[in-house]
């Protein structure tokens, strides 16, 4: 018995239909088109700013990510997470999208995307925030594996199929990513403070560069005024405000809290300087393009009101458009006149908030127009930048501020900025790198950020540390000027997926499989003959 047993079970191993019942299964399962390192995938993504203005809402209310992938190129939007290149993104194809009632978009941003493209980007980022969105909107940088989940995608979703049949085979085939969001809030922050700091040099941005030339800036007054033989007998006031893109909100609190009798209760506040105060010098975006370099470059000086001759604004930009005439003949210089529009919901420069408080003020920018993409774009990165000429424009307005306190003529004095006061090219280099890399979405910039404490401690190492002081302003809760939310940063976790179509095909075939199992099993007689016969049939071709 146990002899008849062992020649089926040979007979039945030598049978390669019969085989095939065992060995397909394990080979499906290792031939499968998706392998387990590719299930899934974890990327970071940040969502389009939200913030309450003035009673007006700007950005993405929304945040949730939670349905399928589909792209820009696919057939249809509805009810799916679409991914979108930053390449693709237009007005036009935003708003095309939109109107497919999608539940998110992903824009992907080109890390090495052209001049052209850039720009592009940068002119429709206003419209974008305006949008008010009915989903939420993130943007994300392209890598290797969202490049393959894009392909994947669109190769899957692009077209619609001709027949029934062809569309349960498309279905049955079809390889799928789902997104989800992980940790996706947008709370309002209603005890968000906005930070300012202030530096005082006795007897002297909301963007990186002006933050980078005020700090270069300081170093160098901070040496002449701790000198008593190079003591001016000007005193010079350091403001990093912040808010800068929230209508200069941190610049307007400080100038109310600092013109109240109350505010000079301590030694934040000077009366004495805000009430002789000769100019305020705001400086925005100060480092020109690198796509510019080798061209005709700007320093503007912008203005609300023509400075007249003799003023001290009228001086320094004398002096500025001398330092350009004599060392940087690429440099172009000019004063741009812009009224203060008293209807406008919000400030076109930072000095038009000293100028409705009767400060004599001005900007300092390379940018011709105070409406320029780039001063709110997302592609204000440091590898757009040239560190040359910021330096250079640095160099220029330090050198005219000196020349200007001391009432030295720029021929009479051509090394003023040199040695200990020359402006540093590594140093300007090193804050721009290190600016660039930090976060500073208004929503984090706290008291404890990291950026506020080296700014702070920067400052104390050139000015007297007891005169440097940060404050912070808290919106009023009964009626708000500004409200933040919060979940800018999020993870997105793509995970593959597959159609129910597939789901049902799998389970009819694995029905099918374990029915074929079970008769086979339960006719084992049968099967145990057909074996012996077969066998039996080898052996005689065998003889």
């Amino acid at each position: 018995m146990l002899e008849e047993i062992s020649n089926s079970l040979d007979a039945i191993r030598s049978s390669l239909p019969i085989a095939y019942l065992v060995v397909m299964p394990m080979l499906i399962l290792a031939v499968s088109p998706v392998s387990v390192c590719n299930a899934a995938h974890e990327f970071t993504a940040y969502r389009m700013q939200q913030y309450d203005l003035g009673g007006v809402n700007y950005g993405c209310q929304h945040s949730v990510i939670s349905s399928e992938a589909r792209t820009f190129e696919s057939a249809s939007y509805e009810r799916r997470c679409v991914l979108i290149k930053s390449n693709d993104l237009t007005v036009a194809n935003y708003n095309r999208v939109l109107q497919d009632s999608p539940t998110s978009i992903v824009i992907l941003i080109n890390n090495n995307m052209t001049d052209e493209q850039a720009k592009s980007l940068m002119e429709i980022e206003e419209d974008l925030l305006r949008s008010e969105p009915r989903c939420p909107v993130y943007f994300a940088n392209e890598d290797e594996d969202l490049d393959d989940i894009y392909s994947k995608v669109t190769k899957a979703t692009a077209t619609v199929s001709g027949s029934a049949a062809q569309s349960l085979v498309d279905q049955a085939t079809f390889i799928g990513y789902h997104l989800t969001s992980s940790g996706a809030t947008n709370a309002p922050m209603p005890d968000h403070s906005i930070t300012n700091i202030q530096m005082l040099s006795y007897g002297a941005n909301s963007d990186a560069s002006g933050v980078v030339a005020l700090l270069e800036i300081a170093r160098v007054l901070g040496k002449l005024y701790s000198d008593p033989k190079t003591h001016p007998k000007y005193n010079v006031l350091f403001l990093l405000a912040g808010g800068g893109k929230f209508n200069y909100f941190g610049s307007r609190r400080w100038i109310e809290d600092a013109l109240e009798s109350s505010a000079y209760s301590n030694l934040h506040y000077s009366t004495s300087l805000l009430s002789s105060t000769r100019l305020v010098l705001c400086l925005d975006t100060l480092a020109n393009m690198k796509n510019n370099e080798g061209k005709q470059e700007a320093l503007h000086m912008h203005v609300s009101k023509p400075p007249k001759p003799g003023s001290v604004a009228h001086t320094i930009y004398s002096n500025i458009e001398k330092s350009a005439e004599n060392q940087y003949k690429q440099i172009n210089t000019s004063m741009v006149h812009k009224k203060i529009s008293i209807n406008a919901e919000t400030s076109a420069w930072e000095h038009e908030k000293y100028s409705k408080r009767r400060f004599h003020a001005v900007t300092l920018s390379t940018l011709s127009s105070w409406d320029s993409p780039l001063r709110r774009s997302i592609m204000d990165r440091k590898e757009y930048l040239s560190p040359e000429s910021l330096t250079r424009n640095t160099r220029m307005i330090a050198r005219s501020i000196i020349h200007t306190i001391y009432n030295i003529d720029q021929e009479s004095a051509t090394n003023l900025m040199d040695g200990d006061f020359v402006i540093q090219k590594e140093r300007v280099n090193s804050w721009l790198d290190f600016l660039s890399s930090q976060s500073r979405s208004q929503q984090q910039m706290g008291e404890d950020h990291i950026v506020v404490s080296a700014l702070k401690k920067e400052m104390s190492q050139y000015l007297t540390p007891a005169n440097v002081h940060t404050s912070k302003i808290v919106a009023d809760k009964r009626d708000p000027e500004y409200l933040f939310y919060s979940g800018l940063k999020i993870q997105i976790n793509a995970s593959v997926v597959r159609s129910a179509i597939f789901d049902l095909y799998l389970t009819v075939s694995i029905f099918s499989y374990v029915a074929v199992i079970y008769l086979l099993v339960i006719r084992f007689d049968l099967l145990l003959g057909v074996a012996k016969n077969y066998g039996a049939i080898q052996k005689v071709k065998t003889a």
